[in-house]
């Protein structure tokens, strides 16, 4: 949960990129020896409530190294699934539903709801996992669908510039139709966007 009174809390707040690089500090040797993959997504939170950003890692995270004041750390998580096919999961997803331009290799946002679902179903298809179809179709709605405007990193063309790009957070019931796939899904995440705090999947029963 992070603290608004914190300079360096509001300056990751606005700036996904910044608030990346902070929350790999927490695991950077694993990243350097190549045993990490650490994914995040910004909650929603309602009224007056303090930002609260949901982190998954593959090791154990070293927060002492946050400056003093960042955030109030909750105690992890173990989360060790054991996928079993058929098994039916309620999901949370922020990503970024986009395609890619034939001719100019441009990614380019998708605009309707038909569309980004399909989008969805696809990835979720690929990764082992498949939405569950009630009497209207799918059962998924789209909670949140938003534009993150961030700077572009160096070596990007046009750096310095602001890009936007499409945030939508998807909520779910899925069912598990390959557990390995679906085991490296959730721990590679869905879709681009890692480093923007998107696609964190989240499962529960």
């Amino acid at each position: 949960m992070l603290n608004p009174a914190s300079r360096a809390a509001r300056r990751d707040l606005a700036n996904p990129y910044e608030m990346h690089r902070t929350l790999c500090k927490a695991v950077s040797q694993a990243l350097k020896e190549g045993r990490e993959r650490l994914l995040w997504r910004l909650e929603p939170t309602r009224g007056l409530e303090p930002p609260v950003v949901l982190v998954q890692t593959l090791t154990e995270p070293n927060w002492s190294v946050l400056e003093e004041g960042y955030a109030e750390v909750f105690p992890p998580k173990a989360f060790h699934p054991v996928f079993q096919v058929g098994q039916r999961l309620r999901f949370r997803l922020r990503a970024n539903p986009a395609m890619r331009l034939a001719a100019t290799g441009k990614r380019v946002a998708l605009k309707t709801p038909a569309e980004k679902i399909a989008w969805l179903e696809r990835r979720l298809n690929t990764g082992g996992l498949r939405l569950l179809e009630g009497e209207e179709g799918p059962w998924v709605r789209i909670l949140q669908d938003t534009f993150l405007e961030v700077r572009r990193r160096k070596g990007e063309e046009e750096k310095g510039g602001l890009v936007q790009v499409q945030a939508v957070l998807f909520e779910g019931r899925l069912e598990v139709v390959d557990p390995e796939k679906a085991r490296t899904t959730l721990e590679q995440g869905v879709g681009p966007g890692k480093a923007l705090g998107l696609g964190l999947l989240s499962l529960a029963p």
